[in-house]
């Protein structure tokens, strides 16, 4: 239950990446400060921030149970997670050596998590 949870984690804070990724895009950068902080002010944004709340809060219960040198480590699945979502909803390209990459993060986990 408490690798579901940190996979949940996990994916929230990757979502929340991807909607900061968009949420970039609307921000109005010639109008000065306030302009800028208003332009903060937006759904993607809010639902980003939110991701990253939530992410915490139950990246938090994940703590309490697991040593922190075996989850620190699945933190990095969020780099699986972003590739897919940058592919399928960015249409950014994976190349061979950028899946080879993201086939050793899991790998790696995956050894780490062996007892």
């Amino acid at each position: 239950m408490i690798y579901i949870l940190a996979l949940i984690s996990v994916a929230l804070g990757s979502i929340g990446q991807f909607l900061l990724k968009l949420a970039s895009g609307e921000l109005k950068v010639g109008g000065g400060l306030w302009q800028l902080a208003l332009s903060f002010i937006n759904f993607k944004m809010i639902v980003a921030i939110t991701c990253f709340v939530t992410s915490m809060i139950l990246w938090v219960f994940v703590l309490r149970k697991l040593e922190l040198s075996i989850a620190y480590p699945m933190v990095s699945l969020g780099y699986v997670f972003v590739m897919l979502l940058s592919f399928y909803f960015l249409q950014e390209q994976i190349y061979l050596t950028k899946l080879l990459g993201t086939a050793l993060i899991v790998v790696g986990v995956i050894v780490l998590n062996i007892k």
